[in-house]
């Protein structure tokens, strides 16, 4: 018989878990939001849209490559080949030249993820509060105290701090590994009133990233969306701040930089992600969490420090040890 695993958290890690189980157990995802994409995730707002968690990603390794192609040849991934600057108040802008390949997904980041969930067993709005073991198996609740369901695993794909409240490991299981904070502004800005360029690498100031998301392929280019992040030291410094206050000082950092009037912003809204960057992690990590004995486990981006990609190689890599010692 199949065991009943439950996976908490359907973005490209949960996601991967789950597609790479699917034929050795029976797989129930929890997923607190409403829709599918974890930091993948996109705004809309009528009929903009605002990619303000990941705005591109890379492939380097054979097994993310394999993934994506098909979804590459159907259209859901293309090759962003925008023109990038770097913008900083110290010096004048220069151009910042790409030397791999960079994807996006359409018609929105989370585009690939919906494209990967087809035939799997998916809970969306749905916040799993509290693990019980009785018998040898976990008895999950949501944050009513509705229970969930029994299964022989749980496997958390959020990000740390939420796993490390929610798994009951040792406490220095999660001691090698850190996420921060950051800021995602969303403007609406018609596109004759923007620049000519398409993404920027901030530095020397409190945002990092600006990019004009309605650009990216597949987008609609009439309805001008732009997005930009601030740095993990800033929004750590300011993450308690008035929001309203944050808002405008990262808008105004916008239009200093860029040369946008103030005017030309027709709507500004803002996101807090608490838990967006992944902290580097030393020497040559495993890439996931495992307690074979108690069938505990975790995986994400925060096992190898980062980037979309990282977020599914943690997953192969935990599904692959999984399968070898049987579940």
């Amino acid at each position: 018989m199949k065991p009943n695993i439950a996976i908490i958290g359907a973005g490209l890690a949960g996601l991967t878990l789950a597609r790479e189980l699917a034929d050795h157990a029976n797989i129930t995802l929890f997923e607190k939001a409403r829709g599918l994409g974890g930091r993948m995730a996109t705004r809309r707002r009528d009929r903009h849209r605002w990619d303000h968690g990941a705005q591109f990603f890379t492939a380097r390794s054979r097994a993310f490559k394999t993934l994506l192609r098909p979804f590459i040849d159907n259209g859901t991934v293309v090759e962003w080949r925008p023109n990038i600057t770097t913008l900083s108040p110290r010096q004048p802008p220069y151009k910042r030249p790409w030397f791999e390949p960079h994807y996006v997904a359409t018609p929105g980041m989370n585009g690939l993820l919906k494209a990967m969930s087809p035939g799997l067993n998916i809970a969306l709005q749905t916040r799993v509060d509290t693990l019980k073991q009785e018998a040898g198996k976990w008895r999950l609740f949501d944050d009513q105290g509705a229970e969930l369901g029994e299964f022989d695993w749980v496997i958390s794909s959020a990000p740390l701090p939420q796993t490390e409240v929610l798994l009951p490991l040792a406490a220095d299981t999660y001691a090698d590994f850190g996420m921060r904070p950051c800021y995602a502004l969303m403007l609406t800005v018609n596109d004759g009133d923007l620049p000519a360029w398409d993404a920027a690498q901030v530095n020397d100031s409190p945002l990092r990233w600006i990019a004009f998301n309605h650009r990216l392929p597949g987008r609609d280019r009439n309805l001008g969306a732009v997005v930009a992040h601030s740095t993990a030291d800033w929004a750590d410094a300011h993450l308690e701040d008035h929001q309203e206050q944050v808002k405008h000082t990262l808008t105004e950092q916008f239009c200093t930089l860029t040369g946008v009037s103030p005017n030309a912003v027709q709507d500004a809204q803002l996101h807090r992600w608490r838990y967006a960057q992944a902290n580097a992690v030393e020497n040559d990590p495993e890439g996931y969490v495992l307690d074979a004995e108690r069938k505990l486990a975790a995986c994400g981006d925060w096992c190898l420090g980062g980037r979309v990609e990282a977020a599914f190689t943690s997953a192969h890599r935990l599904a692959a040890q999984l399968i070898r010692q049987g579940l």
